[in-house]
């Protein structure tokens, strides 16, 4: 027996047919209805947009309208529960239409008597409330499937990708038909990539790290996940790429930081060691030179106070503030101090006739920042990539912009590029690729970049040219 209250609603246009339906309820003595009587389609609308009810029966004619125009008028409506069409007579066509647009089965008048009214009640009931679950679980997958941060792609076994979510968009900066007529093996870099990719079947891959290129050529640190399922006897891998690239930065970023803490204690201790005999050496110079008669002898004198001094502002440069503590950081213009290290470079520049082009945000962009601190990193990355670039054909770009809640900051060279073997190094305190160089410049810069609690990305390729993009937190 069926103890719950099941809401009819019964559009009927004949009166004769409706109290004849009545019947056949109620000689189903283990059921409960209530049935509210419409007779026009005009009264069915406004109840049907109530959505009140949990069972509904439309009779085909309807004056002007049908049953089929109810149908659809309900399925607009976004309505759930079951409908079934009562017809005059057997029409296949009518019932196969009012099948597909959503009806939960149908009933020739002329036949109908109580046992068949409830057959087709207890079905119609049971398959609504499967696809009421179905679609419900969907709806939660689904939601799930576009919430997700990571890039959740379903493909064919070629990597054809057929579906995708929102972050996939994000992560790889393809719009959504862009990426229809992409492979994911296309979009991943990996040498090992295309085999795992071959054996996915036997083999699901899990966790595996990836390089994935977007679509301005950057890189991004993936870990890689996918497996083959089947629907229907139809193969395909549904799979995900989680973003890591953050994380890696920031594992980098605490190496980084651990091993210039413990180069800063060294680095301090031998410039108080080293600066001790070397003014000694400079006064005994400067001594000497006033002493001596002959100008050819204090040609060398002079050559021993000029590498005094170079001496000297190397250990200054090894002494800068490397933390937030170690400086102030006041409100200024981001602009002003570019401004400051590009003319710090001009003679480099001009010596080497590299031509620089200025691509400024249109909007003033000002942070909490140290001028001098922030202008000595510009200028090392300047200086950097001039060093880079050929005589006369150098083009060095420096860029600012205004991304969400960051100020960006962008030098982009034309230059010789750095190596896959270097990416991972360059930072590091004495590492250098150059002859003559000491390999503090760009640790210097990072420094002080992270100081400004901000953030140092590169991107490179050999013969193309690197750049360099620093992001801070807007101060907004």
């Amino acid at each position: 027996m069926n103890n719950k209250l099941i809401r009819v609603l019964l559009v009927d246009d004949d009166e004769d047919d409706y109290f004849l339906t009545r019947e056949y309820f109620q000689d189903l003595v283990n059921w409960k209805f209530d049935i509210t009587w419409c007779a026009t389609f005009k009264e069915a609308e406004i109840q049907i947009r109530n959505n009140k009810f949990d069972l509904y029966l439309f009779d085909y004619l309807l004056g002007e309208s049908t049953g089929i125009d109810l149908i659809e008028l309900a399925c607009s409506f976004e309505c759930e529960e079951p409908i079934i069409l009562l017809t005059g007579k057997g029409d296949t066509k009518i019932a196969v239409e009012a099948l597909r647009l959503g009806a939960a089965d149908y009933l020739i008048k002329s036949e109908l008597d109580a046992e068949k009214l409830e057959r087709s009640i207890r079905y119609a009931l049971e398959r609504t409330s499967v696809l009421k679950a179905l679609r419900h679980s969907e709806r939660r997958y689904r939601r799930v499937f576009e919430e997700s941060n990571d890039f959740l792609f379903i493909s064919d076994l070629e990597g054809n990708i057929i579906d995708f979510n929102e972050a996939a968009s994000q992560l790889t900066g393809y719009s959504g038909d862009q990426l229809k007529e992409k492979k994911i093996t296309e979009l991943v870099e990996d040498p090992l990539f295309a085999s795992l990719w071959k054996d996915i079947a036997e083999q699901p891959i899990h966790d595996h790290e990836v390089r994935l290129l977007n679509k301005e050529g950057e890189k991004r640190y993936c870990l890689f996940s996918a497996s083959v399922e089947v629907d229907d006897d139809h193969p395909y891998i549904q799979g995900r790429l989680h973003d890591m690239t953050a994380r890696k930065q920031s594992e980098k970023e605490r190496l980084f930081s651990e091993k210039m803490a413990v180069t800063g204690r060294l680095v301090r201790m031998l410039a108080h060691e080293v600066r001790n005999p070397l003014t000694n050496v400079n006064l005994s110079a400067e001594q000497l030179e006033m002493e001596l008669a002959d100008e050819d002898q204090k040609f060398y004198t002079q050559i021993i106070k000029r590498n005094c001094t170079r001496i000297n502002d190397l250990i200054t440069q090894l002494l800068q503030p490397s933390t937030s503590e170690d400086i102030e950081l006041i409100e200024s213009s981001v602009h002003s101090v570019l401004s400051q290290a590009i003319n710090a470079a001009l003679d480099r520049v001009q010596l080497k006739r590299i031509q620089i082009v200025n691509e400024f945000a249109s909007d003033e962009l000002a942070l909490p920042l140290d001028q001098v601190s922030l202008q000595m990193a510009f200028l090392n990355l300047i200086t950097n990539a001039i060093e880079a670039m050929e005589e006369d054909r150098g083009v060095l770009r420096i860029a600012t912009r205004s991304q969400g809640d960051q100020i960006q900051v962008m030098f982009t060279d034309n230059g010789a590029g750095i190596s896959e073997e270097h990416m991972d190094k360059i930072f590091e305190p004495y590492f250098t690729g150059k002859n003559n160089g000491m390999g503090i410049g760009l640790s210097t810069t990072m420094s002080i970049i992270h100081a400004h609690h901000g953030r140092i990305e590169v991107q490179s390729e050999l013969g193309v040219g690197t750049t360099f993009t620093i992001s801070f937190q807007s101060a907004k």
